[in-house]
């Protein structure tokens, strides 16, 4: 990942220091609480491509993904691109639960992941949370195209916060860690959890607080470490401070 945050976002996130901070307009009903409060989980559609959105970066392959029965699948070859999922509306989510399989290998060790050069993570599941910041005319002009996606994800009358990312180590001494990128106060990170020796996962990432998200943000790379793999979601579902009853997204 670290290659094309350094290439890209690092330049890309330095025009956005200019955006302006204009506060959101969250939509209330007529208590004056907001309209995006406690709602049944969500579980996330991942048979099935409707409703997702892969994107690239200039000068680096991106992934095959795939939607089938098993899941979502992103076949990892010395790439990296984001895989999206903006939720039918936003909604308030106090954790995200995901499980898995990973066949293949990253080549990082633990002491160097996340480091410049060695920035690739087998998954990074990234919570886009709705907030104040927005792009001014000049950064829609020259921010680069995946930049501004990020920012068209955000509500009518909202902008952007930042991309919360619960992430997989490659050991137990990882779990926990935790950082904002050095390349972008956007971007977030937490290692939540590493792959078991047969290459599955089960992880919980628990947001500090409720925070309102209007997208899914994955990030499954290889560019930097040279890697081949092939990560495969076999769920994904977003919990809000109340946990009762459950529904699926639209598109499945």
């Amino acid at each position: 990942m670290h290659g094309y945050i350094r290439r890209v976002a690092c330049a890309a996130f330095g025009v956005l220091s200019l955006a302006f901070a204009m506060p959101g307009a969250p939509q209330t009903d007529q208590n004056g609480t907001s309209a995006t409060l406690a709602a049944p989980p969500l579980v996330v559609p991942l048979t099935t491509d409707r409703g997702w959105q892969v994107l690239s970066y200039r000068g680096i392959p991106s992934h095959v993904v795939r939607f089938s029965t098993a899941g979502l699948s992103i076949q990892v070859r010395k790439s990296a691109a984001p895989v999206i999922y903006p939720l039918p509306s936003p909604r308030v989510v106090r954790s995200v639960r995901a499980y898995g399989h990973i066949s293949g290998r990253l080549d990082v060790t633990p002491d160097r992941q996340g480091q410049a050069g060695f920035d690739d993570y087998a998954l990074r599941l990234g919570l886009v949370e709705v907030g104040p910041r927005r792009l001014g005319l000049l950064e829609r002009r020259f921010a680069p195209a995946w930049v501004r996606k990020l920012f068209s994800l955000a509500p009518p009358g909202a902008g952007i916060s930042r991309v919360q990312f619960f992430g997989l180590g490659v050991s137990p001494m990882q779990v926990g860690q935790r950082r904002q990128h050095p390349l972008s106060e956007l971007l977030h990170e937490r290692v939540v959890a590493v792959a078991g020796p047969d290459g599955r996962f089960e992880m919980t990432g628990q947001c500090d607080s409720d925070v309102e998200v209007t997208a899914i943000w994955i990030s499954a790379d290889g560019d930097d470490t040279g890697s081949t793999f092939t990560v495969t979601l076999e769920s994904i579902v977003l919990e809000g401070p109340d946990p009762a009853g459950a529904s699926v997204a639209s598109g499945t």
